[in-house]
């Protein structure tokens, strides 16, 4: 965990260091996070007077940055151990068991199955945020330092953003409704 902290903190400060060229890669990849994730996905709407009034202080964001060869990417997420926390609140969601998942692929191997693996690209961002939670949030500084968003906007969020505890159960939750509601056919 500790090296993959320190390879973020490197590529982070490469991000902040950039000029030139490299530092528009990094722009791009930004733009392409807040564009085509946060717009697209309808994530967030500006926050309200009365937001504020009912949730309090904003959540900082930050950028997690990754590259690999020369492919840039952003991920914006919440800082949510800023968050209160309710001990109650169930945060995770339910996985394949790792050895079911193996014994699956072994006994579809042997069978000559064909199976695939997919990712659903910002998975967090198809869940709804519940009815009547508010969650405010602050832009990551470097979008406002870089024009992406203006100076002094906050966000509330619609969608269950990345870093936020409760993600990861909404996401299970949403995943779960849309795979009940699935129906195919095979040969007929």
């Amino acid at each position: 965990f500790s090296i993959r902290r320190q390879r973020q903190r490197c590529i982070r400060d490469r991000v902040r260091n950039s000029t030139g060229d490299m530092l528009q890669r990094w722009k791009t990849a930004a733009e392409a996070e807040l564009s085509g994730n946060f717009h697209k996905m309808g994530a967030f709407r500006v926050a309200t007077p009365e937001d504020l009034a009912q949730h309090g202080r904003a959540l900082p964001m930050l950028c997690v940055w990754s590259q690999a060869d020369d492919y840039m990417k952003c991920r914006a997420c919440v800082c949510g151990n800023f968050a209160k926390m309710d001990p109650t609140q169930q945060t995770w969601t339910a996985q394949a068991e790792p050895s079911s998942l193996n014994a699956a692929l072994k006994l579809g191997r042997n069978r000559g199955w064909t199976a695939s693996k997919h990712d659903v690209k910002g998975a967090f961002l198809n869940a709804k945020m519940p009815e009547g939670k508010i969650v405010i949030v602050q832009p990551p500084e470097l979008w406002v330092k870089w024009g992406l968003v203006e100076p002094g906007v906050l966000w509330t969020l619609e969608k269950a953003v990345y870093g936020l505890r409760e993600s990861p159960m909404r996401w299970g939750v949403e995943r779960e409704q849309q795979l009940t509601d699935v129906r195919w056919t095979v040969q007929g």
